[in-house]
């Protein structure tokens, strides 16, 4: 027993590096997407480069965020309006009318001859009213032009209706008006204004829980595909343009290829593949630093060190990737060479950022470009001045990366538009 605990403790070191090679290789390929991977790399704008590109399989071709906004705003805008028709409101109006008509008494002002004309105006006027439908005053403002279709529930039925067909307060007011207009009596006609314009209520309300409802079916039913492409038809043509709807077919491609059910052993192969990826590029690493720099193989805290700004940035990048790959060169992968040359020297810097550009390669968008771009400003990094502690050296190092990113991007960019131009 002794003998074994002997040996773990002067095997401490290598131990230490085992365990550490193990956490490091398990974490970094737990980062890595484990679905589907679309192998090909193309954007808006440029030339396919690949083959001739022919459909694996039927899928669907699938609308754009924009589209799809458009499509959820022009529903929202152009929803019609329900409102409900109330058939309780002209009986009671018919009610109270009939109960205060009875309380005007036969007097000098009016005879009773004029209180039963003045009683059957009233009630044409009412039936008038509630044969179109009265519209109530905050549910005008719902409607944006007096054209507009509505629809109208009366009960478990629903009827389009044009807006202007009903009668506004406005309306109803002229309405009582023109019919007592030609009355001789003026406290029979002032009677009869106060007394309808008392008791008629409107019977139409805007439903606002039900629009909604109808509303949130139509977006429910949404479709987020506008076509189909077949196993075995043309996608796209080597050197072609990558627009329109073919950028479109790419794009569901894409998503169709990534989004595929795995079986077991499909994401236990990828697993491994992943596995043997990551394990040889740190593996290469430590046997680098065996090799040519001993002295910090032999310490674990410099080694943890170097695994530790390594995973940093692959962990940072692979939440960009995650969440928004356009900004996959945001982060500042030239800030690992700055450091291990700082804290080490120049060619373990440049040993372990290419390193883990290579890693990165594997899981970016264009990796040609990606690994390219990094690894040139990496050099460049290492090609700056020396003696990065002094301010004035190290804000000349990040102007020059920054210029050369600059520069390659504008060569990029220039490269794209040459291609389209031709």
């Amino acid at each position: 027993m002794s003998n074994i605990v002997n040996k773990l403790y002067q095997n401490n070191t290598i131990i230490y590096k085992v365990i550490l090679f193990l956490v490091a290789t398990t974490a970094i390929v737990y980062l890595f997407p484990k679905g589907g991977q679309f192998k090909y790399d193309f954007s808006n704008g440029q030339l396919w480069k690949y083959d001739n590109l022919y459909a694996p399989f039927d899928f669907a071709i699938q609308k754009n965020e924009e589209e799809i906004t458009s499509e959820k705003q022009k529903i929202e805008e152009y929803s019609k309006l329900y409102f409900i028709y109330d058939f309780e409101i002209k009986n009671k109006v018919f009610t109270a009318y009939e109960n205060r008509i009875s309380q005007i008494r036969e007097s000098d002002s009016l005879s009773i001859n004029q209180i039963q004309r003045l009683s059957a105006i009233g009630q044409y006027v009412i039936d008038t009213i509630y044969q179109k439908g009265f519209i109530e005053v905050a549910s005008q403002n719902r409607v944006s032009g007096e054209n507009e279709i509505v629809a109208i529930r009366k009960g478990n039925e629903v009827e389009d209706f044009v807006f202007k067909s009903f009668f506004t307060s406005k309306e109803v007011l002229e309405l009582i008006m023109s019919n007592f207009e030609s009355e001789l009596t003026p406290y029979g006609k002032k009677a009869m204004l106060d007394l309808l314009s008392t008791i008629v209520k409107p019977n139409i309300y805007f439903d606002a829980a039900y629009t909604q409802k109808v509303i949130e079916n139509e977006l429910k039913n949404i479709s987020y595909t506008k076509g189909k492409v077949e196993s075995g038809k043309l996608i796209i043509l080597k050197g072609d343009i990558v627009e329109g709807k073919k950028l479109a077919v790419l794009n569901s491609l894409k998503s169709e290829s990534e989004s595929q059910v795995w079986t077991a052993s499909n994401y236990n192969w990828i697993l491994f593949g992943y596995t043997i990826l990551v394990s040889l590029a740190l593996l290469m690493l430590l046997l680098f630093l065996k090799k040519y720099r001993s002295v910090i193989f032999d310490n674990n805290n410099k080694v943890t060190f170097i695994f530790f700004n390594v995973f940093s940035m692959i962990f940072i990048q692979t939440l960009v990737i995650k969440y928004n790959s356009d900004y996959v060169y945001v982060v500042p992968l030239s800030i690992l060479p700055i450091v291990l040359k700082a804290f080490f020297d120049a060619r373990l810097g440049m040993f372990t950022h290419v390193l883990t550009v290579l890693l990165l390669g594997y899981i970016v968008p264009d990796s040609f470009e990606f690994i390219y771009l990094h690894i040139i400003a990496g050099i460049v990094t290492i090609l700056t001045v020396s003696e990065l502690y002094k301010r004035a050296n190290l804000f000349i190092s990040v102007a020059q990366i920054a210029y050369l990113y600059d520069y390659l991007f504008c060569f990029f960019n220039y490269k794209r538009r040459k291609y389209l131009s031709d």
